[in-house]
């Protein structure tokens, strides 16, 4: 039986399913057996990190994955900053006002 030339060229992507599959049946093997889980989990995490330095100089997409990191490092340190604000925020909110006011409120009930 002769295979079809379309299946043949979609041949470069093969092993990705074949990880799936192991993650999904070591996750399972908490279930029906903890001890093979605890053995298999960190080697199979081993052999995808290996996997995936190995995989690393074959990347084609390089330039614009470092032409997108600059600006996320510019939007993560942006977020910090704006957590940092609100933390500021709150705690002069909080010294102003005082703790008092919390302690003249219900509690809230679940029933």
């Amino acid at each position: 039986m002769k295979r079809s030339p379309a299946i043949l060229k979609n041949r470069r992507g093969c092993g990705l399913g074949f990880a799936a599959i192991a993650y999904i049946g070591v996750d399972y093997l908490r279930f029906i057996s903890p001890a093979w889980h605890d053995r298999l989990q960190p080697a199979l995490w081993t052999v995808l990190a290996i996997a995936a330095i190995i995989r690393v100089p074959y990347y084609k997409h390089w330039s614009s994955e470092l032409r997108s990191a600059i600006p996320f490092i510019f939007t993560m340190l942006f977020l910090l900053f704006a957590l940092l604000f609100e933390m500021l925020s709150v705690r002069s909110v909080t010294a102003v006002l005082g703790l008092d006011w919390t302690n003249l409120m219900r509690k809230l009930s679940w029933g």
